[in-house]
């Protein structure tokens, strides 16, 4: 009788220990912790932009004239680059570049341009060209993360001057090294 319960003991036993070992395996089994989002920086555009060219026209100013472009989203270096030349029409001669014709360029951001347009502020400006009547230009912009940004090239005609002008401009909006 003694083997009989000892069998049975054994049998238990193993079956204690099979219960168990199959309790641990399956509590041991891990669910992978959720991938973390990635950081804003890490999800800059690398792929190569194609350049944007907002303005290419000859205007006429007699306060001031505005023109507004936007940085897309994950863009990397985004750069302002342009060129402008300022100048007055004259019946029966040539155009007339000189002080006379003098303008100054403005480059703001949203806010800025918000203050500027509704008179308050200084006039506040990321990027200024005192007036001139011939400019190459060349700013770099902050990148973006998740929103676009808007931003505002203004020519104004500088005081002094002919009360009417006109402008050759030429400005792209760029991105990456170049």
């Amino acid at each position: 009788m003694c083997g009989w319960k000892f069998r049975s003991l054994r049998r238990i036993s193993r079956l204690l220990f099979l219960a168990s070992l199959l309790l641990f395996l399956l509590a041991c089994k891990q669910v992978p912790p959720p991938a973390a989002a990635p950081h804003p920086l890490d999800r800059m555009d690398s792929k190569r932009l194609k350049p944007v060219n907002f303005l290419h026209k000859t205007f006429v100013i007699k306060k001031s004239v505005q023109f507004k472009f936007e940085v897309p989203p994950h863009s990397v270096l985004p750069r302002l680059q342009g060129t402008f030349q300022s100048f007055v029409t004259r019946p029966g001669a040539d155009n007339l570049s000189d002080e006379i014709a003098d303008v100054e360029l403005l480059l703001m951001n949203a806010d800025q341009f918000a203050d500027f347009s509704h008179g308050r502020g200084d006039g506040t400006a990321l990027y200024n060209v005192d007036p001139t009547h011939n400019h190459e230009v060349e700013f770099l912009l902050p990148p973006r993360q998740d929103h676009p940004a808007h931003y505002y090239v203004i020519f104004r005609n500088a005081p002094g001057g002919a009360p009417v002008k006109s402008v050759q401009a030429d400005f792209s909006l760029n991105f990456g090294y170049q």
